[in-house]
């Protein structure tokens, strides 16, 4: 039996979801006001600074505290071992690494919270998850993000399903896609016919970004999440390998003919005929969403940015029937988590080194209550979002309206864009998880009001065409083209030092090669550099990195045919 229900501390006050807010905090690290200052020092975003605006009047009005954020990675670098050196870890730590989780474990940078469970209600009923970090890890050192109260397949649209420009593919004919690399032809007919936007700007074919690369092009694996593999069991993160999220069988990055090495050949494709974005190697997240939102690329390989990123900022198009749709072709078979009732492979820490601990665990657990959550996802109740006389979840005009548009300064000013995912990135619930206070996902999109309600022209023409679906996830559901797989409590594997460095200088050259390959000038120097980058790889220890991934992999395997 673990430690935390040894404490009995199950079933406290599991019906209390919504954090208290009275508690008194310390003097230190407060403002001249009285209200404590925090900093959250996070490893999944970039903004650094306070979160001001409205969220940052919502956090003070429920919590009573100020937060800052500094960011891990500056210029791409990260700072994670100088700070954890100097123990300037801030107050509240959000870990995407399970390497710098455990490392920051070692180095007693991060509170053991088993003990202080008994006030964090919100945080405690997630029951599952806080027993997975007490299995993996010998005490509750963090929390899980993403938690669920269930494992349900959701309503969400998943990212694999590219979106196209919808109306070219109209004025097509909407020919049929049966497999991933059918998009190519369908896209050069569109670039060809149009080879600038509606406001003077290049229309490339495909456009990518290297800002959030690991061990190899991340934009190269989605191909094969398309097709049921995983580069993630929702725990741990596989490096070279990308297991099948139904099947027992296993995709190696730089076997012949893997998706991987396909996808890195159809890139070049792009470059050979002048219509992949020149900037693709270099450009930062921030510009690839700035040429999203200006609909710079006849196919967005993260399926969200055409109906997230470009629709809303160019509404009058979409009412003319113009922008961009999800296309489930044919073989699509998309890889998907369940929601998780042990949470996903990111935590919330909290640090050793705190001055204001009692203001800290207070805000943590609002994080986890259903208050909190629906105030990450959706903003303030009425400012976005509202609830019908019937109960039922609606979008406000304000949460129509573009990214950029101003929020009145009784809620707090700023932008629509200045959410806490855009600041931190680091939701305690999923979500996908259905909010008792409306019976709904707490994503709007999701939400049939939304998808009626809101549906413009070049909506409609989709669900006539895809039978009648107001959603992508509602058609591929009807056609059988998920594969969704429960999270599971696996151990989260640990590479010893010398596996590590293996792994890295592997990574490293994949990286580099990879990158080289999708700018290669002609097809034999595209193959002299996938000779090169295999012999490079495995002499560097590739096979040895790929052997430990591939046992990981299997204990999944056994792990989850006992809950499906």
């Amino acid at each position: 039996m673990s430690m935390f229900k040894k404490a009995g501390l199950w079933g406290a006050s599991a019906l209390l979801l919504i954090a208290s807010v009275g508690c008194n905090s310390g003097k230190s690290g407060e403002s001249g006001e009285g209200t404590p200052e925090l900093s959250i020092y996070t490893q999944s975003a970039t903004y650094e600074g306070p979160v001001d605006g409205y969220m940052g009047k919502f956090i003070k009005d429920k919590v009573n505290v100020k937060l800052n954020v500094v960011p891990n990675s500056v210029g791409g670098s990260s700072r994670f071992e100088t700070k954890l050196a100097t123990g300037d870890l801030g107050d509240l730590i959000l870990f995407t690494s399970a390497d710098d989780f455990k490392k920051a474990i070692d180095a007693e940078a991060v509170v053991d919270l088993n003990e202080e469970l008994g006030s964090m209600p919100n945080v405690a009923r997630f029951e599952e998850a806080v027993e997975r970090m007490m299995n993996n890890f010998d005490g509750v050192y963090g929390i899980p993000t993403g938690v669920a109260t269930s494992n349900e397949v959701h309503k969400l649209d998943p990212v694999v399903i590219p979106s196209l420009r919808y109306d070219y593919y109209e004025e097509l004919g909407t020919p049929e896609i049966k497999e991933y690399w059918d998009f190519y032809d369908v896209i050069k007919q569109m670039v060809k016919d149009h080879p600038t936007t509606e406001s003077g700007d290049r229309f490339y074919g495909l456009s990518l970004f290297s800002e959030w690369d690991g061990n190899s092009v991340g934009m190269a694996t989605k191909v094969a999440e398309a097709y049921g593999y995983s580069n993630t069991d929702g725990v741990n993160r596989y490096n070279f390998i990308m297991p099948h999220a139904t099947e027992d069988k296993i995709e190696n990055l730089l076997a012949e003919d893997s998706y991987y090495l396909k996808s890195l050949d159809w890139f070049n494709q792009f470059y050979q005929d002048g219509m992949l974005d020149e900037d693709s190697v270099s450009q930062t997240w921030a510009d690839f969403l700035k040429k999203a939102e200006k609909g710079q690329s006849a196919i967005w390989l993260f399926g969200y940015m055409g109906n997230l990123n470009f629709n809303p900022m160019n509404q009058e198009l979409v009412e003319q029937g113009k922008g961009y749709k999800r296309i489930p072709f044919a073989e699509l078979k998309a890889a998907e988590a369940k929601t998780a009732t042990i949470g996903s492979n990111w935590f919330w820490a909290l640090s050793s080194s705190t001055k204001n601990k009692e203001a800290a665990l207070k805000l943590l657990d609002f994080f986890y209550s259903d208050e909190g959550a629906l105030g990450y996802h959706l903003g303030p109740q009425g400012l976005f979002w509202d609830v019908n006389e019937s109960g039922e979840p609606v979008v406000t005009d304000l949460g129509n309206a573009p990214y950029e548009t101003a929020v009145p300064e009784e809620w707090g000013g700023g932008k629509v864009d200045d959410t806490l995912k855009m600041m931190f990135n680091g939701a305690a619930l999923d979500q996908n998880v259905i909010s008792p206070v409306f019976n709904a996902p707490m994503n709007k999109t999701a939400w049939k009001s939304y998808l009626e309600d809101n549906a413009k022209l070049l909506d409609k023409n989709w669900t006539e065409h895809y039978d009648g679906a107001l959603s992508a996830k509602e058609y591929m559901v009807k056609n059988d083209m998920v594969a969704p797989y429960t999270v599971v409590a696996v151990p989260n594997f640990q590479f010893d030092d010398q596996l590590a460095v293996k792994r890295d200088q592997v990574g490293s050259i994949i990286k580099e090669l990879s990158w080289k390959m999708i700018y290669a000038k002609n097809d034999a120097e595209f193959e002299a550099l996938k000779k090169e980058m295999i012999q490079k790889a495995k002499s560097l220890g590739y096979d040895d990195v790929v052997a430990f991934e591939e046992e990981a992999a299997k204990v999944w395997f056994e792990a989850r045919k006992a809950v499906n």
